[in-house]
């Protein structure tokens, strides 16, 4: 498989446990449960250029760190967007008088995700290499699915920043038409932690090749209605750390994680 101008995946740091190589990021919570150990999260929220909360996540955010007692720095978010009917407005005002940027994204014909992720790099005056969305997949079908068709905003922001949703679980993110790289940490081969590639666009026919995972794929078709790669895992003879794609389609892949 040729590679020469993959796309280059490497998120997790490829020894420290429950560690990450976002290059410059910014972050971003959702209205979701917080389930991420309180050690990464603070890590992430204060290694990041710029901070945002959206809608409800930003009374998410503030209870989390009360509860956690962690020492996130700054505490507030630079950015509150939102259409602001699932904050409670003493949260609100509470934000406003500490610094952060309050930013109204009334239109109903976007979600607030992607509302926030235009409001966030809108104001951003740095080049992100990666926005991380911190979200719990689950619940609500409608919105899992939400989350996942707003993978690809990111080629249309400045910059085209590579964005991931970041779970307990799992993180995720889309892949172009073309060849990529993921680079799996050892240790997650050796756990033989999960990993997916699911269909993002209703192509009827594609052709996706894969090495590096237990059930490889050869040329076959990724479809809703068809085979989904699900429950899938890495070779652990691989010695690599490399799983190699090549695509037609667009897909989303997404990855189980350990933290400990």
């Amino acid at each position: 498989m040729s590679t020469s101008s993959a796309w280059k995946w490497r998120p997790i740091d490829a020894d420290k446990i429950a560690h990450f190589s976002y290059g410059n990021y910014a972050i971003a919570v959702l209205n979701t449960p917080i389930r991420i150990p309180p050690p990464v999260l603070t890590r992430l929220w204060n290694g990041a250029s710029i901070r945002s909360t959206i809608d409800g996540g930003t009374d998410r955010w503030l209870e989390f760190v009360k509860t956690e007692a962690i020492d996130a720095s700054p505490k507030f978010p630079d950015i509150v967007s939102g259409d602001f009917d699932s904050i409670q407005q003493s949260t609100l005002a509470l934000c406003k008088e500490n610094g952060s940027e309050v930013v109204p994204t009334p239109d109903q014909d976007f979600t607030d995700f992607e509302k926030g992720l235009r409001a966030l790099t809108a104001r951003c005056n740095l080049r992100l290499d990666s926005i991380v969305v911190i979200a719990e997949l689950g619940g609500r079908i409608d919105q899992t699915i939400s989350c996942l068709n707003t993978l690809r905003i990111g080629v249309e922001l400045p910059g085209s920043p590579r964005i991931y949703l970041l779970s307990r679980s799992c993180m995720t993110w889309w892949l172009s038409r073309g060849s990529h790289e993921i680079t799996i940490p050892r240790y997650l081969k050796e756990r033989q932690e999960w990993c997916a590639i699911l269909p993002f666009e209703p192509k009827a026919d594609n052709s996706v090749t894969t090495t590096g995972l237990k059930w490889d794929l050869d040329g076959g078709t990724i479809k809703f209605g068809g085979l989904i790669s699900s429950s899938n895992t890495y070779d652990k003879d691989d010695k690599s750390n490399l799983v190699k794609l090549r695509t037609d389609a667009e897909l989303i892949w997404s990855m189980g994680l350990v933290w400990e």
